[in-house]
């Protein structure tokens, strides 16, 4: 039996490193052929498109598992049935349960990899992809040992960084204003920006400082808001992504801008949702054994690809469906993250509960 079990898990596993090997395939061609564009303006060449697309396999690698273990686990479990692998074992003692144990347990040692991809090498290199394409499209980036970014807009100046050993999640920003006549008008700080819908600077804890004939005032705002005429990219290497931070550094930041009364509601959808799709890649492991023990048992692999995409596009569609209508409408984030998984759940308990 436990050898049994180990050939199911191992076929599975097969299965998915197949299916997952063509989605990245399709996924690099997408992302290489969308920074072809942007080649040769600065310095970002080839080598840097290749680099930069290297760099982001860990990041898509989680985007795309989740699918990935349905569709693999459809064409695996669909030729043990019907090569009436599947009879032979039910005939040799292994029951439904052992069936699903042996897929469950193929669905966690997806969901570990996802875990460790998540929270190791993905939000690391993810971010400095980032950081790397933004320099090289940037010519006039002023950088000072890696930590500092001094840029200029008009009458402003503007300085993003990080101070060596610092853990803060954004860069620190240090905004001086100059006179008709060069001299210092004001200074401001913020602890980290962010880019509103209205392609305004979002300043995070900002203190300003403004010097006059009259003497020196000074004004703080939790978030202030400024129009700039700077590249969006390069603004947004200040800025906090949640897809580049792991869970621990995201729960953190969450920590500290409820500390600091700010909106942590996109974190907080990001949060819920990275805990929903790692046990989604369990749940669409194990569905894929109900519609091989039942309607999909004799099908051919076409008929299963097509029905594996249309469950994985629509539990796309309706998680993103879910994060749209939570901007909007103003909804809980664990309940705009974990609407999707649930209806998987249920959905996937209802097809086992059928298989007879």
């Amino acid at each position: 039996m436990k050898l049994l079990f180990a050939y199911i898990v191992v076929t599975v596993l097969k299965g998915v490193a197949l299916v997952l090997a063509v989605l990245l395939g399709i996924g690099v061609f997408i992302e290489f052929v969308g920074q072809l564009g942007d080649v040769g303006v600065a310095n970002y060449g080839l080598g840097s498109v290749v680099a930069y697309v290297a760099l982001r396999l860990p990041r898509l690698t989680i985007e795309v598992l989740p699918i990935a273990a349905l569709l693999g686990a459809l064409l695996s479990l669909g030729n043990l049935a019907v090569h009436r692998e599947l009879v032979v074992m039910r005939a040799s003692g292994v029951s439904r349960v052992g069936l699903l144990g042996a897929v469950t347990f193929a669905g966690l040692v997806l969901m570990v990899v996802m875990i460790l991809l998540g929270e190791s090498i993905a939000p690391s290199l993810g971010a400095y992809a980032r950081e790397m394409r933004t320099r090289a499209l940037l010519e006039d980036v002023s950088l000072a040992a890696g930590e500092s970014t001094w840029l200029k807009d008009g009458d402003q100046i503007i300085s993003l960084r990080r101070p060596a050993g610092s853990q803060s999640f954004g860069r620190e920003v240090l905004l001086f204003d100059l006179a008709d006549d060069r001299s210092l008008r004001q200074v401001a700080r913020a602890d980290s920006t962010d880019i509103d819908q209205n392609d305004q600077l979002v300043l995070l804890n900002y203190r300003e400082t403004e010097f006059s004939a009259e003497g020196m005032s000074v004004r703080q705002e939790r978030d202030a808001r400024r129009a700039f005429s700077l590249s969006a990219d390069l603004i947004g290497l200040s800025s906090v992504r949640e897809d580049l931070l792991d869970t621990g550094s995201l729960r953190r930041y969450i920590g500290y801008l409820r500390g600091n009364g700010l909106d942590a509601d996109r974190y907080l959808v990001a949060y819920w949702s990275r805990i929903a799709n790692v046990v989604s890649v369990v749940l669409m492991t194990v569905l894929a054994l109900p519609f091989v023990l039942g309607g999909l048992r004799s099908a051919g692999s076409g008929t299963r690809l097509v029905v594996g995409l249309v469950i994985g596009l629509s539990f796309y569609g309706l998680g993103e469906l879910f994060a749209n209508s939570g901007e909007v409408f103003n909804l809980d984030p664990r309940l705009v993250a974990w609407t999707p998984g649930t209806v998987l759940f249920l959905f996937t308990v209802g097809a086992l509960a059928r298989v007879r």
